[in-house]
């Protein structure tokens, strides 16, 4: 408890039982969110990246600096996706997600036509790929349930606030030195 220069009491509560329930409340709405979100990824991924379904991921922590909870949206590298135990995809997700532009794709194995004494297959031309922005049109497209999906958690820290302001005595007393 602080005491303002109005005389009015303000509860502040900085002890480790608080500050864990508080962050646990919070995290557990981002995961609620985070859920809602990666399934209308899911959805929205182009059907020949089919692969690229297992590299939809959230993750929520929180910021060290500032100590706010925070989720995060993004791909699991195939690394990652193959430890737990998915097919990764043969492109990369952020290829889909931002498009590439026309590039030449050099082939150390130059492959050899015998018959025609032709070579072919040590370059490439490829056309390019425009961006698709599934994460970010999802999560635009969708705001509103991913709200919904965080209101159940939100009421519970509501409650948790009033429960802690609730402990403190708003009756005035003399004291005497």
């Amino acid at each position: 408890m602080k005491m303002s220069k109005k005389s009015e009491v303000v509860f502040v509560d900085t002890s480790p039982e608080v500050k864990k329930v508080m962050a646990g409340l919070a995290k557990s709405a981002l995961r609620a969110s985070g859920k809602v979100v990666r399934k209308h990824i899911r959805d929205d991924v182009p059907l020949r990246t089919k692969r690229i379904k297992n590299h939809i991921a959230s993750w929520v922590f929180i910021d060290r600096k500032t100590g706010q909870p925070q989720m995060q949206i993004g791909f699991y590298g195939w690394q990652k996706v193959k430890k737990r135990g998915k097919q990764p995809s043969h492109s990369s997700p952020w290829w889909i997600e931002e498009g590439t532009k026309p590039h030449l794709i050099h082939s150390s194995k130059t492959m050899y036509d015998k018959s025609t004494a032709t070579k072919y297959g040590h370059n490439v031309n490829h056309p390019g790929q425009a961006a698709t922005h599934v994460l970010r049109n999802s999560v635009y497209n969708n705001i509103s349930e991913i709200r919904a999906a965080q209101e159940e958690y939100l009421k519970l820290l509501s409650e948790e606030i009033e429960k802690a302001k609730s402990k403190i005595d708003d009756k005035d007393y003399e004291e005497d030195d």
